[in-house]
């Protein structure tokens, strides 16, 4: 693997940074410091709002404001770097652990302008279409979140996940802060100066990852492109809600589906309830079962398969929880974006398939042929690419064509133009 030593650089601090726990009510001065990491290596917008989290506002200013393990975060794109606030943490995590923890999350180990420099030389495509998506960078999520959230997705859009997540958060999860706590730090830190101007950014919808191959009790989803598109991000002056960590598996213990169900989850609620069930009766436990899966020892294919074992865990979902927190950075997650480009620029002769599992393995291993060990990280530029937001900006050569509808695709937009 590639990697890149990143050193967190900091400012001077007048006063410690508030715990969850604190009764210290008093804001960070100089709470904004240094990832240390170029444009190259991350770019927050083709990072965050591209469906691999969907933890993650972005506020009127700019900045994402979201929760990493037991921290609230706000991260901030500066010229050629990026800043973190942390706002609070959990009560035995500390401020110096701070930096590495975020790294961690945004797996900066790895360098990603190595990867582009290979993936470029391998496929001229990919050359042309690099320097107009700097660093989309793949994230390292803790898996029983990555997992959970993705379930949630099953033939959804991008507003309700959002609200079913954060509803499974604040059911079952640790309160980190109220709201109204981190907006005035917000608010405060505003009239502090940062170490470099500020970029200004568009502020752009959260994307989910789209499932291929049907909606419904089968673990996979169906989101449209107008969905993907419609969810607006909240600006700083609405609430946000109150923080909280995502809950453990044991934790979700508490949540039977009946429950869920009154919560709003529908079907899903069998999913999540059954899902934990079958992670608690692993005999090493749900955390360790996991964290096995993660190991490198356990080769893509196998944890895929372990996963795809789980109530509603699809071979898409199965794909997303092993590229977005499981170290398989060959996964490739094939929805009908990725098979339209992927027929468009590498396989063609697939064109007139439908998108079955075994097609879909066709796309991974078409795509792992030319971009290879990191083909899930390549594989995730193209992606971004194709989200309406960014096709909409890009050069003319470098959009793929659109495919034409099929009737049963048109039969499920009227459908949900009359749900409306």
């Amino acid at each position: 693997m590639t990697t890149m030593t990143t050193a967190a650089a900091s400012t001077p601090r007048k006063r410690a940074t508030a715990t969850a726990s604190a009764n210290d009510d008093e804001s960070d001065d100089d709470a904004w410091r240094s990832l240390g990491t170029p444009a190259k290596e991350l770019r927050l917008e083709n990072t965050l709002p591209t469906g691999q989290s969907f933890r993650w506002r972005k506020n009127a200013d700019g900045d994402y404001v979201g929760v990493i393990g037991r921290r609230v975060v706000s991260m901030r794109q500066d010229v050629d770097d990026v800043l973190y606030r942390v706002h609070c943490r959990g009560d035995d995590e500390s401020e110096a652990s701070d930096a590495a923890v975020i790294a961690e999350y945004f797996n900066i180990s790895t360098s990603l302008a190595s990867l582009s420099e290979a993936w470029a030389a391998a496929d001229a495509r990919f050359a042309k279409l690099a320097p107009h998506l700097p660093g989309c960078r793949m994230l390292r999520q803790d898996p029983a979140e990555c997992l959970f959230s993705f379930i949630c997705s099953s033939n959804n859009h991008i507003s309700r996940i959002h609200g079913m997540v954060e509803r499974l958060c604040a059911a079952y999860g640790t309160k980190l802060a109220p709201d109204e706590r981190v907006r005035g730090m917000r608010k405060a830190a505003a009239a502090t100066p940062t170490p470099k101007k500020k970029t200004k950014t568009k502020t752009t919808p959260t994307t989910p990852r789209e499932d291929a191959n049907g909606g419904g009790e089968d673990g996979t989803s169906t989101v449209t492109e107008t969905e993907k598109t419609a969810a607006a991000l909240e600006p700083d002056d609405e609430p946000l809600g109150d923080f909280y960590a995502f809950p453990t598996v044991a934790q979700l213990r508490a949540a039977s589906e009946e429950t869920l169900r009154g919560m709003g989850f529908g079907y899903r609620a069998k999913f999540i309830a059954g899902a934990v069930a079958a992670l608690v009766a692993k005999p090493e436990g749900p955390d360790a079962y996991l964290m096995k899966l993660r190991a490198a020892e356990t080769p893509y294919r196998d944890a895929r398969a372990a996963l795809a074992e789980l109530p509603g865990v699809g071979p898409k979902v199965a794909a997303c929880v092993c590229l977005f927190s499981l170290d398989k950075h060959d996964a490739i997650p094939v929805d009908t974006h990725v098979w339209q480009l992927a027929v468009e620029h590498y396989v063609p002769a697939l064109a007139s398939k439908s998108l079955t599992p075994r097609v879909m393995d066709e796309v991974e291993a078409a795509i792992v042929a030319v971009f290879g060990s990191h083909a899930g990280w390549a594989h995730n530029t193209l992606f971004v690419a194709e989200l309406a937001h960014v096709r909409a900006g890009l050069p003319e050569e470098l959009r793929t064509p659109p495919r034409p509808k099929t009737a049963k695709k048109e039969k499920r937009e009227k459908k949900e133009k009359r749900e409306k």
